[in-house]
């Protein structure tokens, strides 16, 4: 068994530095204002976009899916405010109790696979929609090489994170780091950081040729290509937290050394909340606040023929099965899909 220093009759995880003095009441903070703004702020703002989400899609829309899962993002925020809250993230290893710091350490364990899990699942998501906007063989290809990258790194560096150690204690339990053997855990959240980079430039490009080709306004095809990209505002994050990353190599002190990427971490799981419930609320407002949206809230006739509306229909209902952008500008971008492939048919 490791025997740990012990400090004015505390038992730390490693023992202060020479001339600092310890103060168990008043522990020297870095970072911890920031997590607490970030949580209080974006958190509700988030929560309310994921309730309005998923309204929408149940209630509106009738297209609820396995991605709307994202709510363990929330859970995720918790488990690490939970570990502030205790003295443990953002603060110095020798100025908390060794038990507080297997605390940090068991919700460190817990939030990383969460995190990436949720990452991917947005992502294959997103990748299955594009699948509908085009029946070209090489998009198909593309679309589904990257699905089958995005869950083959998710897969991987979850499992890795989760079962990285012999044993699984070894994670998180002080007392079992000596005799464990573990993946270096700073490797895999640069692997993390640098796998969602190269995701995210991968999604906003991938459908940039498809619309640019399609004739249709200008306006409407910024507008799409916004739309896509949306979910690719993360990747700014992703490169600032991978700034911050490489200090944990060799770190021993993790709770103090971690906090400012973590910080980034939960900007990043915030804008996946927020980006992936923007495309609901057009559809959520016009059933609460058409005049918002310049409607009546009633039905206006169509000019298309009833053949027409009910193939329209069709469509809609088929691209819902795995929209995670299920909005009423989708249905202009599917139109003028179609009216290509018709052309070249």
């Amino acid at each position: 068994m490791a025997f740990y220093p012990v400090t004015d009759g505390v038992t730390t995880f490693l023992p202060p530095p020479d001339g600092y003095v310890v103060d168990f009441d008043n522990p020297q903070q870095q970072r911890a204002l920031d997590h607490y703004l970030i949580f209080g702020i974006l958190g509700p703002l988030a929560l309310i976009c994921l309730v309005q989400r998923i309204y929408t899609k149940h209630f509106i829309t009738g297209s609820l899916k396995i991605d709307d899962g994202m709510v363990a993002s929330v859970v995720m925020q918790s488990v690490q405010i939970w570990s502030v809250s205790i003295g443990g993230l953002c603060h110095h290893a020798w100025e908390m109790p060794i038990e507080v710091f297997e605390k940090h350490m068991l919700s460190s364990y817990i939030v990383a696979p969460i995190f990436i899990t949720c990452n991917g699942l947005s992502k294959t998501s997103l990748l299955t929609f594009y699948l509908q906007i085009s029946p070209q063989k090489w998009f198909r290809i593309t679309i589904w090489a990257t699905i089958i990258m995005v869950a083959s790194y998710t897969t991987t560096i979850a499992m890795l994170l989760l079962f990285g150690c012999k044993p699984i204690r070894a994670s998180w339990d002080p007392y079992a780091f000596a005799t464990g053997k573990c993946v270096n855990a700073a490797v895999m959240y640069i692997a993390i950081a640098v796998a969602n980079i190269v995701s995210d430039v991968i999604l906003f490009i991938i459908p940039i040729p498809t619309i640019v080709r399609l004739k249709m306004p200008l306006v409407q095809k910024v507008g799409a290509g916004v739309m896509f990209g949306i979910g690719s505002v993360t990747v700014a994050t992703s490169i600032i937290r991978m700034i911050y990353l490489p200090s944990l190599l060799g770190a021993s002190d993790i709770p103090w050394t971690a906090a400012p990427a973590n910080v980034w971490s939960f900007v990043e799981v915030n804008l996946f909340i927020i980006c992936g419930s923007m495309p609901t609320f057009r559809k959520f407002l016009k059933r609460f606040a058409p005049r918002l949206m310049g409607s009546s809230g009633h039905s206006r006739p169509s000019k298309y023929s009833d053949y027409d509306a009910s193939q329209r229909r069709l469509n809609r209902q088929q691209r819902t099965e795995y929209a995670q952008f299920d909005i009423v500008e989708m249905d202009n971008l599917s139109d003028h899909s179609k009216q290509v492939k018709d052309t070249r048919m």
